[in-house]
């Protein structure tokens, strides 16, 4: 009788996750590298690393964040966009304390955390009047509270406001379900209803303008951006374009 051949797989030892705790190793690390030495640990069963794991994950989103923030940080005050002097000036120390307690507390996703860096950036940056900096600070309270969600629909909408109007099956047409698909099929996900509730907190902040009494129409006017919704807009997106002119120095 032939001999049977069998393979045996030696399991795989899951002990280089212990490197992870070296910060060198963890600040080189991709999160999908990460992501598959915890999850392939978490397989064989170990009970004990169950709730580690869970902390070293969330230890290496936020260690990701800071480390970002860290970068843009110290470029915006080497090139002089930052005052080195503006944990003296109105706000600075607040805004500080507040951006990072909410990296270390919240562990942001992407977008809101660019539109929160963005609106530091507006408190704290150099040569603004003591107006502007208060302005930029109420714009700072604003954006805490949203989420990407509402952030993305706040983009979606000051991406369309020059054509928006343009776009409308007829002139003084103001349909907010035209208006709550169209900004669904520019996201991509085509839910009207997701728009509906990402919408009522940007109605609420005076992001987005009203609905008529009746729910049901809307004004077709930079797509329903307010002053204030575009500003808040304007901010992101200034802030990307001088990160992109210092890396281009």
């Amino acid at each position: 009788m032939a001999e049977e051949l069998s393979i045996v797989t030696k399991p795989r030892d899951y002990s280089d996750i212990v490197q992870l705790l070296d910060p060198d190793v963890l600040g080189k690390s991709s999160f999908s590298y990460i992501a598959e030495l915890i999850t392939g640990y978490l397989a064989v069963g170990n009970a004990g690393m169950f709730v580690a794991s869970g902390r070293l994950v969330q230890a290496v989103l936020k260690g990701k964040l800071f480390q970002q923030w860290g970068n843009e940080f110290k470029k915006l005050r080497d090139a002089g966009k930052i005052p080195d002097d503006f944990g003296e000036k109105r706000y600075g120390p607040k805004t500080w304390e507040e951006l990072m307690r909410i990296i270390d507390e919240e562990t942001p996703d992407a977008d809101r955390l660019d539109a929160l860096k963005a609106m530091f950036y507006e408190v704290n940056k150099a040569n603004v009047s003591d107006a502007t900096r208060i302005a930029a600070y109420h714009l700072w309270q604003i954006v805490k509270s949203l989420s990407s969600g509402e952030l993305l629909l706040l983009k979606t909408a000051f991406e369309q406001r020059d054509t928006y109007k343009s776009s409308l099956p007829s002139p003084g047409y103001d349909s907010y379900d035209y208006w709550a698909n169209c900004m669904a099929q520019s996201i991509g996900h085509n839910m009207a209803g997701l728009i509906g509730v990402h919408e009522k907190k940007l109605t609420e902040l005076g992001l987005l303008s009203q609905r008529s009494e009746n729910q049901r129409g809307t004004s077709p006017v930079n797509a329903r951006l307010t002053d204030l919704g575009i500003k808040v807009c304007e901010n992101i997106k200034n802030y990307q374009l001088v990160l992109h002119e210092i890396e281009s120095d």
